[in-house]
């Protein structure tokens, strides 16, 4: 084909500059949204958006404040940052704010998850299984946790002086899964004397995402149609034969509960058994609304059905392993690289439990041991950014944000904001000695939605290095980071597996 009867170029690279120009046209259509209203922002890129993002909210808070836009894919979502509208966020206009972003491809019946729930069905599920973490059932679990925590510690004092080190991921993870499968099924895993336990190799595959299914989200987003496709070949975001292993043993245990004795099932403290026999009641004060602050609806009594007790299970079984296990593997790098504080930490636990036995209740007097636990979620807070997504269009200060707009807040940026902690990237537990606003600190989340499992991971955090300071020493290896790097990933992961010495306590 002749242009302006000079150039003959042939029709399929015109097809192909105009292909690429539509493409190019299609995947920015978007990309002023932000700037348009006055919002600043990094740049993104056509089609993908901001790549990585959580893990440069750091840099961009530096750089654009408190309050910014960025993409994934091509959808908007504001990044905040600022406190006061934060407040308003996950507090006083909670109705608003109440759902978290979609998650389309979360395979069935994970996506029944607490997490992952909406609207009235969040509700309902979260007011039933709320009762499964009360202080009364958490100090019946006590005795389950010292039992796993004393095999921790007895498998630390094998290793002690090893030259090669020990990789600390492997030894607490392993922990945590014993801890998860007492405490939620009433199953021992042995998984402390079997790291290829095939739960614990599961709950790894859940968080060890190849960069094919990390593209997922940003596939779904550039073409909705794919997520049909996808979903219907067995793909997602969560590897689906690793949610059918946990599928198939939970619905097992849910039928074996079923065929118990009355008797039997009286004797059962754990999860799974509440949640079979768990029932809502009514829990509203006298002008009718509901007593927790969360949205008021028609009172109606309802058993979970199996799926959603299958969901609640897959989500204790994941986030009960790997939380916990990072918050534990990165308070002993935090230790080694701090012996003072370790001093400190196992001189408090000695003055005030002496040979007790670490319980519930007596774990309150280990107020810098709590200081310890929380300054290591200060600095590495498992979940990198939180969100939310608004249910309808709402004005906070001078910020409008929209229905249906996607809001990041970068838990792991903001917790190392220099204006809200001086010199944020050292580790001080005496830090938390002084009041500071409870926004600044958001490991946990914040308001009716926060993690429905915090007590029970703090509680199962102290008794396990209770048990682990009172055996032995963490120390530093020739090669271990001083500062840490992290992968690229949904949850914070260091780049290098944290390998230490372990020394005994003489």
């Amino acid at each position: 084909m002749e242009i302006l009867g000079l150039v003959d170029v042939p029709l399929y690279l015109l097809l192909a500059v105009a292909g690429a120009v539509l493409l190019y046209i299609y995947g920015t259509w978007n990309f002023n949204y932000f700037k348009n209203r006055g919002i600043p922002g990094p740049t993104p890129y056509p089609l993908v958006g901001n790549k990585g993002f959580f893990h440069k909210f750091k840099e961009w808070n530096r750089q654009y404040g408190n309050i910014y836009g960025v993409f994934l894919g091509q959808k908007p979502a504001l990044v905040i940052s600022d406190l006061d509208i934060l407040k308003e966020v996950f507090v006083k206009s909670f109705n608003t704010f109440r759902n978290r972003m979609k998650f389309k491809l979360v395979p069935f019946p994970f996506n029944l998850g607490v997490f992952f729930l909406e609207d009235s069905h969040w509700k309902r599920v979260r007011s039933i299984i709320t009762p499964s973490f009360s202080g009364g059932k958490l100090r019946k679990m006590c005795a389950a946790i010292n039992d796993c925590a004393t095999t921790l510690s007895s498998n630390f004092s094998k290793v002690v002086g090893r030259k090669e080190g020990v990789t600390m991921k492997e030894y607490f993870g392993a922990f945590t899964m014993d801890v998860i499968s007492r405490t939620a099924f009433g199953i021992k895993v042995d998984s402390q004397n079997d790291f290829n336990n095939p739960f614990v190799a599961h709950a790894k595959l859940m968080f060890g995402q190849a960069g094919p299914r990390r593209l997922l989200p940003l596939l779904a987003s550039f073409c909705p149609p794919l997520v049909w496709i996808i979903t219907k070949l067995g793909g997602g975001f969560f590897p689906k034969h690793v949610i059918n292993f946990f599928q198939t043993n939970i619905t097992d245990m849910i039928k074996q509960r079923q065929s118990d004795t009355k008797e039997r099932r009286e004797q059962r403290v754990d999860f799974l058994q509440l949640l079979v026999d768990a029932e809502i009641e009514a829990d509203r004060d006298e002008n009718g609304h509901a007593a927790n602050g969360q949205i008021p609806e028609k009172h109606s009594v309802r058993r979970l059905t199996t799926d959603e007790i299958v969901g609640q299970g897959i989500l204790f079984f994941i986030a009960g392993y790997e939380t916990t296990a990072s918050t534990l593997t990165f308070a002993s790098h935090s230790l080694a690289m701090n012996p003072n504080v370790q001093e400190k930490a196992y001189n408090e636990i000695k003055e005030m439990l002496g040979n007790e036995e670490p319980n519930y209740d007596n774990i309150g007097k280990l107020k810098y041991l709590d200081k310890v636990i929380t300054e290591t979620l200060r600095l590495y807070p498992p979940v990198i950014a939180l969100h939310r997504r608004a249910s309808e269009t709402i004005q906070i200060q001078d910020l409008t944000i929209p229905e249906g707009q996607t809001i990041f807040i970068p838990t792991f940026a903001l917790q190392r904001d220099p204006q809200l902690f001086q010199d944020p990237e050292t580790f001080k537990p005496e830090r938390h000695d002084e009041k500071s606003n409870p926004l600044s600190f958001l490991a946990f989340g914040y308001g009716p939605r926060i993690c429905i499992g915090m007590r029970l991971a703090l509680v199962e955090a102290k008794i396990a290095l209770v048990h682990v300071l009172r055996t032995v020493k963490f120390e530093r290896m020739p090669d271990t980071q001083e500062v840490l790097t992290f992968k690229v990933a949904n949850f914070l992961q260091p780049e290098k597996d944290i390998r230490l010495k372990i020394s005994p306590r003489c």
